[in-house]
């Protein structure tokens, strides 16, 4: 039984994949977690610029009605841009690099072109083209090359990731994408120059050298970059990079398990959002890279026995407001989904604590129709929609950003054996319950047959997970 009543509404009808999509065969490994690739290579389109083939991701992409899709661009924006790119870049370097798939590899080297084409001389980066000429916008407020950006932050996200994975099948697509990421370095040594300034905001304490000054959110994406770029080619001054922002980050996680907001690590200076919130995959990433210290995964282990545990047994927060401690619960989408679930996944990864895997994937699980609305969110024909508005309304545009997400988020889980069985589990509403005489609140989860539970004892700031025989003995021990 689901939180919420089911919804209403349904997802458009599934639309066969084109001859070119089927391309790409599924992979065994990845056919439990349901990732899959047709839309996303739907949505792409190639085009050639001054002789080169770039690949283009459309942004957003709605049912015709008549059971197929069409692109719509915006007028303020274009029809592509860096931010969606970037990361479906991300997405088919891991699937090249995990399966050797060849079309994943060529389709990912087109793509970091596109990413290279919008850098400018100054090495920062416009977000949108206007058409498939690839014409930058060049003064909307989300696509300036101005200053260091989100955009930017998820280039280098992508061109770290391109350097890495491409060194040996691709050295010369590797090494231009290198080349991109050094000529960013300076406009990150600037936002460094602020390194151990802080400014207080009702009472705690902001880094002022991170995006923005404040904006972990950002930073964690070009923090992933930075510590792809440390895997291939390490320096000092990168290694020193990848420290001191790891170490802002770090230190923006407030609140506990008992009191709001719930020790999860700050978006920014006005509060906490799921969307874009990398920080423990980030941080979890370093370690496992051996490029960032221990009390990098302290800080990323802390949210997810805290903000994501509470998060899983409470239901999903799309933000809380750090002034009034007002929380949002909608809408929902992918983009929430993906940095917790990843970053339990890569918690997994660093410390080989199963824990860390059953709850990534409890999390994605999201996808699979474990929501408010017992939606669908990632379906067989590979598309992601784009959020639940509430318990009975939810968006079934299928564009780029939900679309990405929702791959990566499979992709990435779904290569994590012990997240696997869990990635289409069906959660019961939270309950409360005793221990010993302490109250505590617990959420139960079941798949084929088994449960999983996970439990938070507010009181003594400790969460736990329980599965198989162990879930009955803890649900067997709690007092009526």
């Amino acid at each position: 039984m689901l939180l919420f009543a089911a919804s209403a509404c349904a997802p458009p009808a599934f639309v066969a994949p084109s001859a070119v999509q089927m391309e790409m065969s599924p992979v065994p490994a990845l056919d439990a977690s349901g990732f899959n690739l047709d839309h996303l290579d739907f949505l792409g389109e190639d085009v050639v610029v001054n002789g080169d083939t770039l690949r283009l991701v459309h942004i957003y992409a709605e049912p015709d009605g008549n059971g197929g899709w069409i692109f719509v661009g915006d007028h303020d924006e274009g029809i592509a841009c860096v931010d969606d790119v970037a990361r479906a870049a991300v997405v088919y370097l891991r699937h090249y690099q995990e399966t050797g798939d060849e079309a994943s590899r060529r389709t990912a080297v087109k793509l970091l072109r596109f990413v290279r084409h919008l850098q400018t001389p100054s090495g920062l980066f416009y977000n949108f083209v206007w058409d498939r000429d690839l014409t930058p916008n060049t003064t909307f407020v989300t696509s300036v090359a101005s200053d260091v950006s989100w955009w930017t932050a998820r280039a280098v996200w992508a061109l770290g990731t391109g350097a890495r994975v491409l060194a040996q099948s691709d050295p010369a697509e590797a090494a231009a994408a290198l080349a991109a990421v050094r000529r960013v370095e300076p406009h990150l040594d600037r936002l460094l120059a602020r390194y151990g300034e802080t400014e207080p905001e009702d009472g705690r304490p902001f880094p002022q050298w991170l995006i923005a000054e404040t904006g972990a959110d950002a930073t964690s994406e070009l923090l992933l970059g930075l510590v792809e770029v440390e895997r291939v080619a390490p320096t000092a001054e990168g290694a020193r990079r990848a420290r001191q922002f790891a170490e802002g980050i770090g230190a923006l996680r407030f609140g506990s398990l008992a009191a709001s907001p719930w020790g999860g690590h700050a978006s920014w200076v006005g509060g906490w959002h799921g969307w874009g919130n990398s920080q423990t995959q980030a941080l979890a990433s370093g370690v496992v890279a051996d490029v960032l210290p221990d009390a990098a995964l302290a800080s990323a282990q802390a949210e997810a026995r805290s903000l994501y545990a509470h998060l899983l047994v409470e239901g999903w927060l799309h933000e809380i407001t750090y002034a009034t401690g007002a929380e949002r619960a909608f809408e929902q989408i992918a983009y929430d989904v993906r940095p917790a679930a990843v970053g339990l996944a890569r918690l997994h990864q660093a410390t080989g604590d199963p824990d860390y895997g059953v709850l990534a994937g409890l999390a994605a699980a999201w996808f699979a129709g474990d929501n408010p609305a017992d939606a669908v969110m990632a379906d067989s024909a590979g598309r992601g929609y784009d959020g639940i508005l509430s318990p009975d309304r939810v968006n079934w545009n299928a564009g780029a950003e939900s679309t990405i997400e929702a791959q990566m988020t499979l992709l990435e889980v779904g290569l994590d054996p012990v997240a696997v069985p869990w990635m289409h589990a069906r959660s019961d509403p939270p309950r409360t319950g005793a221990v010993d005489g302490r109250t505590v609140r617990y959420r139960v989860w079941t798949a084929d047959g088994r449960r999983a539970v996970v439990a938070l004892d507010r009181a003594a700031n400790t969460s736990s997970v329980h599965t198989g025989s162990d879930a009955d003995a803890f649900l067997a021990s709690l007092a009526p």
